[in-house]
This record gives structure tokens, sequence and C-alpha cells, in this order.
């Protein structure tokens, strides 16, 4: 019999599960895409990371000083765009892996019986590309994306929802877990509620994703006990 009170792990992809070698084809394709829909030369500004790509875009747009009632309409054409022009694969193109213990820990949590789903800025065409070459798409028989709402603090509830319906029953906030390697990850998880853990294996240190409020920072995800442990603990709130 499966417990109604099983954790839900809410993974992000880049930086937290996988990582690219070489080129990345999801940056070429967003380049194309805004240059061939915004008209202009895609110039990514210092602190995006952790946002979604239809943020991004809307983000970039404004830069340029596209009006308001159009900018959204064109960021969702861009959004498009991105996954047709991704789905060409070229020559340069490099490859996405699987950080170190990845497989490991979405192994062992799933032998808890922990509900797993992604929370991820990208697209989800993209991000199950990214996590079927490296291996890891099994594990995630659905998430929230990043083309799915401009504020990454939109994504965590559509999670849930897809999460309950999926196993038949409510998940209470305390059992909801949103791993992430980015401080928009650990916001987004506060802001509804939900448990923060935070990876240092992207571009943020261990001290910044505790600084933003990180309940639990793991190093990599070779050491996830202390992740284990917290699970156990919550299942006692």
């Amino acid at each position: 019999m499966v417990s109604e009170n099983r954790a839900l792990v809410l993974f992000d992809v880049d930086g937290t599960l996988i990582r690219t070698e070489g080129a990345s084809r999801h940056s070429r394709a967003f380049r194309a895409a805004f240059e061939r829909v915004f008209g202009a030369e895609c110039r990514f500004a210092s602190g995006m990371h952790g946002m979604t790509d239809l943020q991004i875009f809307v983000a970039l747009g404004q830069s340029m000083g596209v009006a308001d009632g159009r900018l959204r309409d064109l960021a969702r054409e861009a959004c498009r765009t991105m996954v047709e022009i991704y789905s060409v694969p070229v020559e340069t193109d490099g490859s996405y892996v699987a950080l170190p213990g990845a497989q490991a820990t979405l192994e062992m949590l799933v032998r808890r019986q922990t509900v797993l789903g992604l929370v991820t800025g990208n697209d989800p065409e993209i991000a199950r590309d990214k996590l079927a070459s490296a291996g890891l798409a099994h594990f995630f028989p659905f998430g929230a994306f990043g083309t799915e709402a401009e504020d990454r603090s939109a994504l965590p509830p559509l999670a849930i929802a897809r999460a309950e319906a999926l196993v038949g029953h409510p998940i209470e906030r305390s059992r909801v877990f949103v791993v992430g390697d980015t401080p928009r990850d650990i916001a987004c998880a506060l802001d509804n509620g939900c448990r923060a853990v935070g990876v240092a294996t992207g571009h943020f240190s261990a001290d910044m994703l505790a600084g933003a409020g990180a309940e639990l920072v793991l190093p990599d995800l070779l050491e996830v006990e202390p992740l284990l442990r917290l699970l156990d603990t919550s299942a006692g709130k």
C-alpha cells in the first residue's frame, strides 16, 4: 500500500540535475528565436539565472523598449519559435549530461516512494529532451515549465496540482520540497509555502543559497543524506 504522506520533490533542471558540455543547443535556439521574432541581437544580461524562458524574452523585449501591448505576444511567439529551432540539432551543439549523484539520488527517492516532478524555467519539450539526453527523463511524469508562466513563483502551484491529480489526494505544502541551484528556485518555494533546498552546483555558492532562505543547502547531489533526513523529519509535521 502506498502512503498518502509521501513527500513531493520538485527539481530544477539546469545546474541542478544536468550540465551542458560544449555549446548549448538551448541557448542557440533562444538567441535565434529572439533575433527572428524581435528583429534584434539577443544580449543576455547578468542576473537572469533562474528566470523562466518566457520571462527572459519579456525582459529582453522591455530592454529594447517594445510596447507592453505587443511584448507578451511577441515573447510567446519567440517561445514557440525557440522550440522549432531547438528541434533541429546542428553539428556544433554540445551535449547534456547528468551531474554527479543525480541519477543515484533520483533512484533513491523513487525507492522511498517519493513523488518526483519538475519546476524549471525551460520549455517542456526542451526540458524533456535535456533530461532524456542525460538518462533522467523517466523519473519525471509531470512538471511545471518556463513557458507556462512569466514568474517562476507561479510554477510550484501548477506542479503541485499535477502531482495531486497523479496521486489522487491533496499534498500538504510542508511535504513539498523545491530543489534548485539559484536564489529564484529558493524564492519560488518560499513564496508558495514550500520547503526550499539549494544545491551549489550552479552559479551560486552555498552561502548565497542559504542567504536566499534555503532550509538546506547541499554541495552537490553526491551528498544526499541530509535531504533524506529532512524528508523523514518532515513526515512527522
